[in-house]
């Protein structure tokens, strides 16, 4: 399957299929002879970094970082670009991202500011980066004060989804890709919604992720720079970052994002947005995929939530749900957003 995602400086594919990895130089159209680096993790590195090198023409660099959102730092952003630098990356090269949400934000960012932005290519080794996080074009890093503080949208020069990769998932990261998909379920309806309900398995999980990488491609084509309606792709993220933040990252995100899903769930059926049964019905999905309730207080949610990068003129775009696959953005304070939660 292929999806184009338009963006202001041209387009790019999303090629979702088994065995394509295979195909990678192809899809993603690189130069002969062009350099190249692999940026990956110390857990995927053992299970697919060889795959990739063979796959490419001559010998690609490769880095191989620590695992985790510990990783997606200034710092080690710092080291890659040294480290770029110092083996002779050219201004025509190109970054691939081999991994899942961490290894696509940091590798993303180190491309877009390498040389003022150099090419990079997505290969998403989990369900979350597979579905949400490897399409659209946001690179990030973390700062002290919060998730994704520094970082640009900087649109890959393709996204190469090799299902058989997803293989290798432990059951915690498969999931935090169904926390994403919860997200699409509950912004679209539909049939991501039936598949959800009925259960992920191998007869329709490319289905899955095509649908969910179509669903982002309408509303990112709609909005590429995050000023209207791209701010729904955030439902669940402002509670779901600031409950990461809290736990000192000891949630994932994708948990996390379901959780923030649930505590804007119930305060919307509280508020009369949301129809009882759609909260039901949502409740019973959450608790069909093993998420658990926010264990924390709103207060000690709330305080994370001041350093949220999405927060202008004082305001907070909350996402409220008015039930399955209607979806709205409404600007709140702190304080409202504080006391519509609680």
């Amino acid at each position: 399957m292929r999806t184009d995602i338009r963006t202001s400086t041209g387009s790019y594919p999303v090629v979702t299929g088994h065995g394509i990895i295979a195909k990678v130089a192809e899809i993603a159209e690189l130069k002969k002879g062009a350099c190249v680096a692999v940026i990956t993790d110390d857990n995927v590195a053992p299970l697919h970094l060889d795959k990739l090198l063979s796959a490419l023409p001559g010998d690609a660099l490769h880095y191989v970082i620590p695992h985790g959102e510990k990783s997606k730092n200034w710092s080690l952003a710092g080291e890659l670009l040294e480290k770029l630098a110092e083996d002779g990356m050219c201004r025509d090269g190109a970054v691939i991202a081999l991994g899942g949400g961490v290894v696509g934000d940091l590798a993303g960012f180190v491309a877009s500011v390498y040389m003022r932005g150099i090419d990079y290519v997505q290969v998403p080794t989990t369900l979350l980066a597979a579905i949400d996080s490897s399409v659209g074009g946001k690179t990030a890093v973390d700062l002290k004060a919060g998730k994704n503080l520094a970082g640009r949208i900087f649109p890959p020069k393709a996204v190469v989804c090799d299902i058989d990769l997803l293989s290798t998932l432990p059951k915690s990261e498969w999931k935090c890709g169904f926390g994403e998909a919860v997200k699409y379920a509950v912004l679209d309806g539909g049939e991501i919604l039936d598949i959800m309900r009925a259960g992920v398995d191998e007869s329709n999980l490319e289905r899955l992720i095509d649908l969910c990488v179509q669903s982002k491609r309408r509303i990112v084509e709609a909005d590429e720079n995050e000023k209207g309606e791209r701010r729904l792709l955030n439902l669940g993220h402002t509670v779901g970052h600031a409950i990461e933040t809290e736990s000192a990252l000891g949630f994932p995100h994708g948990v996390c994002v379901a959780m923030g899903i649930k505590v804007m769930a119930r305060a919307c059926v509280s508020a009369g947005y949301m129809p009882k049964e759609d909260y039901i019905s949502l409740s019973a999905l959450l608790q069909k995929y093993g998420f658990p309730e926010c264990p924390y207080s709103v207060r000690a949610v709330a305080a994370h939530i001041a350093h949220d990068k999405k927060i202008a003129d004082g305001k907070v775009n909350a996402v409220i749900i008015r039930g399955l696959g209607k979806c709205e953005v409404m600007p709140m304070t702190l304080k409202e957003l504080e006391d519509f939660v609680s």
